[in-house]
């Protein structure tokens, strides 16, 4: 058996000497490094390394994790089930900005770990492989390119968790896998189909739509407006945009902020739109200003998604875009248009309520105006001479 040499210096075989803190012994070419945790174990770290930097980067790690109070023991989190340590995960999740996730959003994290991450909920957390994780991302796909996209973000997000929890040394999920392409391609309507839209669409919902295609509220935002939320100045109406109204399923509505932080915007519509609006509050609306823009029937407190659904799908296929143009393209035709119409990247993120660029990039769309944007690019003036006086015409028709 090779010597075991406790190391302290750069120099390998250095007289025995202990770390300050964990220990690490060289066995032939490779450091392999332990410490003594909490509960008086000794524990190895899961791989072996070629310069003593590494393994006191692991040391120092572990000792960091351990004097922060989050320190696991890898003998327990070995035995720990995927599916009791996803559902603590879920429970301690936030966003990025460190709000409690929406009920919506952990409603739909719910479901998938109950449905398509079933099958891992009693593997130990340490099971997991890129070749586990591939069997089972190839026999989801099979059942949607969507849903198993979003079921792997989900699984990636969690064991990135695992990942700082040292209970894996690296993510099995890769990013591809979350990822998906469904052949399908979405677009924003056409000025011309937005406006067959609008008309085909019965009276009552005719303000929605234009809501969105020139306000670019989600749907969530404006089945929850009320009469309060619209002023009119100058011939157009402004929008406040303060809260949403979303169905949780087994939980009923909840009614908060918009998505983000920047959701919450005032929206000035064009006055074109001012007409339609007016007439929808005179028709549909209640008086008083608490009244929903679009009241619910029955017992319900907004309406519900397939209200709107219904002849929303009858009017794209009257128009031939069933399919190709959903109600939430409508809100990527707004971003659109009011970026060419001049407004500045910062101006086009307030007015879709977006903290980031990319964001306001992805309902930002080509419109085949290619030829007119490039007749828009100045042309060169005639050149009557060089900076060395040389006369040199140039004729900017001809070149």
């Amino acid at each position: 058996m090779p010597q075991e040499v406790e190391l302290t210096s750069s120099k390998r075989n250095y007289p025995k000497n202990r770390e300050s803190w964990g220990s690490i012994r060289e066995r032939g070419k490779r450091l392999y490094a332990s410490y003594v945790g909490p509960d008086g174990e000794r524990y190895q770290a899961p791989t072996s390394y070629t310069t003593k930097g590494d393994a006191r980067a692991w040391l120092t790690e572990q000792r960091s994790l351990i004097e922060k109070g989050k320190w696991k023991s890898p003998k327990a989190a070995s035995a720990e089930q995927f599916g009791v340590y996803a559902s603590a995960w879920l429970d301690q999740r936030t966003t990025s900005k460190g709000k409690p996730l929406a009920a919506r959003t952990r409603a739909e994290y719910r479901r998938q770990l109950d449905n398509g991450l079933a099958d891992f909920k009693d593997m130990p957390v340490t099971g997991f492989t890129p070749a586990v994780v591939r069997a089972w991302h190839s026999k989801r796909i099979k059942k949607g390119a969507t849903q198993a996209a979003r079921e792997a973000a989900l699984l990636r997000a969690i064991l990135s968790t695992a990942v700082e929890d040292g209970i894996l040394e690296k993510n099995p999920v890769k990013g591809h896998m979350t990822k998906a392409s469904t052949g399908i391609t979405h677009r924003p309507p056409t000025t011309e189909e937005l406006a067959h839209l609008v008309q085909l669409m019965p009276d009552e919902w005719r303000a929605a739509v234009l809501l969105a295609a020139f306000g670019g509220l989600r749907l969530s935002e404006w089945r929850a407006l009320r009469r309060s939320d619209l002023t009119l100045t100058d011939g157009r109406y402004t929008v406040d945009v303060t809260r949403q109204a979303v169905r949780v399923p087994g939980e009923g509505w909840h009614v908060g902020p918009p998505k983000s932080e920047e959701g919450v915007r005032m929206v000035t519509l064009p006055s074109h739109v001012t007409p339609a609006l007016t007439e929808h509050l005179a028709r549909h609306v209640g008086q008083l200003p608490a009244c929903l823009l679009f009241e619910p029937k029955g017992h319900g407190d907004f309406i519900d998604d397939q209200r709107f659904n219904k002849p929303w799908t009858e009017a794209r296929r009257q128009v031939g875009v069933e399919g190709v143009v959903r109600e939430h393209d409508l809100r990527a035709f707004a971003g659109t248009t009011f970026a060419q119409s001049g407004a500045t990247m910062r101006e086009t993120m307030a007015f879709l309520g977006h903290s980031t660029t990319t964001a306001a990039m992805a309902y930002q769309a080509t419109t085949g105006r290619e030829a007119e944007l490039a007749e828009r690019m100045p042309a060169l003036p005639a050149v009557t001479s060089d900076p060395l006086g040389t006369v040199t015409p140039f004729n900017t028709a001809s070149a």
